[in-house]
Formats: C-alpha cells, structure tokens, sequence
C-alpha cells in the first residue's frame, strides 16, 4: 500500500492501531482522533445535563462563565467565544431574555455595550459550573489514575502554551 494511503485514518476508525510504530503518522494520528472522540463524548454529556438541569446550552453556558463580575464589552466577550459577533448578539438577547444578563450602554461610545450578570445569572452560572466540573469528573478525569492525569495536565498545558504563543492569542486560551 502507497505510504500516502497508509496514513490515511477514516473518519469511522473505531480504534488506534495498537500495532503501528509509535512514530507513525498513523500513530499520531489515531491518538489525536481518540482525543477528539473523547472530547465529543464529554462535551455530549455536558451539553445533556446542561440542557436537562439549567436549560441551558454550552454555548449559553461559555458566554456566561466568560463574563466576569465587573462586566465585559460584548466586542471583548466575542473574543473569548466561538462564535461570531451577530451569533453572539442573538445568544446574549436570550440571556438577557431570561434574567441571567444585562446590556448596559458605555459612556462615550454609543455603540458599545457592557455586558454582566444579574444576581440571577451569576446564581445559575455557579450551578450549571458546578454541574460542568461534575460531568467532566465523572465523564473522564475519574477514570484516569492520578498519574495519568497529571500527565495530561502536563503535556496539554505545555501544549496550549507553546500553541498561544506560536499563534499570538493570548487572550482566547488564558481561561
């Protein structure tokens, strides 16, 4: 088989080939497909128990533990959130719909908006954080030994780190 070929990974590959060389592209990859799987498979269980306990959206969710207890501008907040500014606007309108956070106009710039919590929003923010940290307990570090997950603690810090600098964005990856 062509090595261009070898390397290929489908998308449906529903285990690492134990059996290539670690130094392997197919290696490295299956590894980061395992991640991503992972990722998806926690982010489903966040995204349930969020939705079924709070009503809430991950989405919803990241906006409000993004807006700290001084307030944020939302061009600021957009930063922080993956999503685009008019995505952003709508989600905020529905948080504000709810009682969870309120628009406040910037003196000397009229079209700017400050961003906070109402006492509401930061009740449910700490709610649905605690249920966040529960599932991701739960859902992967408690299947992990200590070790282990010190390890990934290590190598993804390094990782982010390396990855914030190489691409200039401190901003988005300090949280």
């Amino acid at each position: 088989m062509p090595a261009a070929l070898d390397d290929y990974i489908p998308l449906s590959s529903p285990v690492m080939d134990s059996h290539a060389p670690q130094s392997s592209r197919r290696f490295k990859v299956d590894t980061w497909r395992s991640l991503m799987e992972v990722h998806e498979a926690v982010l489903r269980g966040i995204e349930r128990e969020l939705a079924d306990r709070h009503d809430m959206s991950v989405s919803e969710f990241d906006t409000l533990v993004n807006i700290p207890r001084v307030g944020v501008r939302l061009r600021e907040l957009t930063d922080l959130i993956v999503l685009s500014q008019s995505a952003l606007s709508r989600l905020v309108d529905r948080l504000a719909r709810r009682g969870l956070v309120e628009r406040d106009m910037v003196l000397g710039d009229s079209r700017a908006v400050q961003l906070r919590l109402t006492d509401e929003g930061r009740k449910v923010t700490k709610a649905a954080a605690r249920t966040n940290a529960a599932v991701v307990e739960r859902m992967f570090a408690d299947r992990l030994s200590s070790s282990e997950l010190e390890v990934l603690h290590s190598v993804f810090a390094r990782l982010r780190q390396e990855l914030r600098v190489e691409q200039g964005d401190d901003q988005r990856w300090s949280r």
